[in-house]
């Protein structure tokens, strides 16, 4: 496989992401999916990388929305319905690697292979990390039996 060249604004994003870790600026605890409940790649360092990604040199944002909201150019992502496949961590992957075509997209305009800028695996892996994080908010604690206290 040919590894995309080196991108210094990558580079940036991920000591960015850094930062943010060591700050405590990453995703609020209580918004996360435990540990325990998340596929295999899907780390607090990988959704912060990747968000940083999403939100800068790969510019998946500029299509998707800042929050993967979704715009008139790409859809909304965090909503958890998936136009061409399961919405697995895998499946993200292999979504962002290889791109949509414009024939498949739900807006006409194609979504290009790794982002709009070059990304290497790891990168890839980061943002399918973040998009996965924001498709699958945890789940509220079942409610408590009536007439505990």
């Amino acid at each position: 496989m040919n590894t995309p060249r080196y991108c210094s604004a990558c580079a940036r994003a991920r000591w960015g992401a850094v930062a943010a870790l060591l700050a405590g600026l990453s995703v609020p605890a209580g918004a996360q999916v435990p540990p325990h409940d998340r596929p295999e790649g899907v780390t607090d360092s990988a959704i912060t990388w990747g968000e940083a990604l999403f939100r800068g040199p790969a510019n998946c944002s500029r299509c998707h929305g800042d929050r993967g909201r979704g715009s008139s150019y790409g859809p909304d992502l965090a909503d958890a319905i998936w136009w061409h496949g399961p919405g697995t961590f895998e499946w993200l992957v292999r979504e962002v690697t290889h791109g949509i075509p414009e024939n498949l997209t739900v807006t006409g305009g194609r979504m290009p292979a790794r982002g709009w800028a070059p990304m290497n695996d790891a990168d890839v892996s980061a943002v399918a990390a973040y998009v996965w994080s924001i498709s699958h908010p945890p789940k509220p604690p079942p409610p408590e039996p009536p007439g505990r206290n």
